[in-house]
């Protein structure tokens, strides 16, 4: 039962949705046959416990008495699915505003009915000229009404209509600004998966057009393009802050987000080449985005943005500020993870105050599935440890680390960074306690080698 289309359907219903869709199966208009409002009535008693059943409990349930016929069952199941999708569209249809009053207008120009048609198309067009937003969907919207309304002309004998300049304008625009936006999707994907992607003659035309233009939207887009393409794009980043700051709002709050991303994924770069400067322009505009509530996807903060905020305040020396905000947004991550990832990030935050005991206490009974997660953790042990003198933990600790790493894969120069680290600090333990010579030569062997993690705590510590 758990594998046909009808139960994955319903499992994704919310329980005000499996109310409406009662309601929805209720109308002959909708549905005429009894069979499927029983099987919906049976698996919405059963609820979670669905899965359970077979088709044929379900099918003696529907049917008292009966033998199990697999193809009637099927025929049933299968009406019930058709059902549930046509109610799905039906919901994205009423909670889509424009296509809801859209359609109307379309419908009354189809019947020849020239007043109602005119005056809810002029209603629909002044609350999309009204609409602050300037994004691809706004000039696609104002597309499809363009096009409604020289149809209308032609259909009322009219010899000219001002809708085809409209609608013309309208299609550049929404083109444009498509090409735009999937150009920086594609750039942003090239860079984690290392491999370039071939945007299309209509894409590079874009990104010209974007440039020589005036139209502050397509103007963000082709930078957000350019900075994720060239690291070096100083200045692109510069006129992209100025644009974010001044006209995010012409965007969606999904749109605007992956806007400033691409401003952070700059900083972060120039950051990993020790560009420093750039590791407070990055805090800032998360600190900007997350003030206008871009960062939220459905009230969810994901656990990595949570994170990255955290390690910026701190390498920022806001710390105070680090922790108010934890606390804050403890509640917006998600609710199969809170805990752990709070508990992570606030021992983050003790570690980065040098409350060692503290970092200890929080991170020593927690388990992390994520291997990079798993490395941080034993970083910070490492150094609580080592901080506290605690030699024998340390040791076994370090013990366990090579072992683990040894057999870690996939995990790029991490890996070695990590392996030298663990092999360092013992040695760094040691020739803390031996002369100077000795303890220069160890910095010139930490210096000298390639990947190292925490290279400037181990050589701080032979100063």
């Amino acid at each position: 039962m758990n594998s046909t289309l009808c139960y994955q359907i319903f499992q994704t219903f919310t329980h005000r949705e499996r109310l409406k869709f009662e309601k929805f199966l209720a109308s002959p208009y909708l549905n005429q046959r009894e069979d499927v409002r029983r099987l919906f009535r049976i698996l919405n008693d059963l609820g979670e416990r669905v899965e359970l059943l077979d088709k044929k409990a379900v099918f003696s349930a529907m049917f008292p008495g009966r033998s199990y016929d697999n193809l009637q069952f099927n025929y049933v199941l299968n009406f019930l699915s058709e059902r549930m999708e046509q109610f799905l569209a039906c919901e994205e249809m009423l909670n889509d505003r424009f296509q809801n009053r859209f359609l109307r207008c379309r419908a009354f120009r189809k019947r020849g009915l020239t007043r109602p048609f005119e005056r809810n198309a002029r209603e629909l067009w002044n609350d999309t000229v009204e609409n602050p937003l300037r994004n691809a969907q706004h000039w696609l919207e104002t597309y499809q009404l363009a096009c409604e309304g020289f149809a209308n002309d032609m259909m009322m004998g009219r010899h000219s209509s001002p809708h085809l300049t409209q609608l013309l304008q309208a299609l550049e625009r929404f083109v444009t600004l498509e090409h735009l936006r999937w150009a920086s999707t594609g750039q942003a994907l090239s860079a984690m998966s290392k491999q370039e992607t071939d945007l299309g003659p209509y894409a590079a035309m874009a990104l010209k057009i974007a440039e020589g233009g005036n139209d502050p939207a397509a103007l963000m887009l082709q930078k957000s393009y350019e900075v994720l393409h060239d690291p070096g794009a100083e200045a692109a980043f510069e006129q992209l802050k100025d644009l974010i700051r001044s006209d995010s709002g012409l965007f969606s709050t999904t749109e605007a987000r992956d806007i400033y991303m691409a401003a952070i994924n700059f900083c972060i770069k120039k950051h990993n080449q020790g560009i420093r400067e750039y590791t407070s322009e990055a805090f800032v505009l998360y600190r900007e985005a997350l003030e206008k509530g871009l960062l939220l996807e459905n009230g969810i903060l994901p656990k990595s943005t949570y994170g990255n905020i955290n390690n910026l305040a701190h390498l920022t020396g806001a710390s105070q500020w680090a922790r108010q905000f934890l606390e804050q947004y403890k509640m917006n991550l998600s609710p199969d993870v809170m805990e752990t990832v709070y508990k992570y990030n606030i021992a983050i935050h003790h570690f980065r105050c040098s409350e060692y005991s503290k970092t200890l206490e929080l991170l020593r009974d927690i388990e992390f599935s994520e291997v990079f997660v798993n490395l941080d953790v034993r970083k910070m042990l490492a150094r609580s440890y080592f901080e506290m003198g605690e030699w024998q933990a340390l040791s076994s600790l370090v013990e366990s680390s090579k072992a683990y790493l040894r057999r870690l894969k996939n995990t790029g120069y991490h890996r070695e960074s990590y392996l030298n680290l663990m092999k360092f600090i013992p040695k760094v333990e040691k020739a803390m306690r031996q002369n100077k010579a000795r303890r220069l030569a160890l910095v010139n062997k930490i210096q000298s080698t390639k990947y190292v993690a925490e290279r400037e705590w181990l050589v701080g510590k032979l100063g």
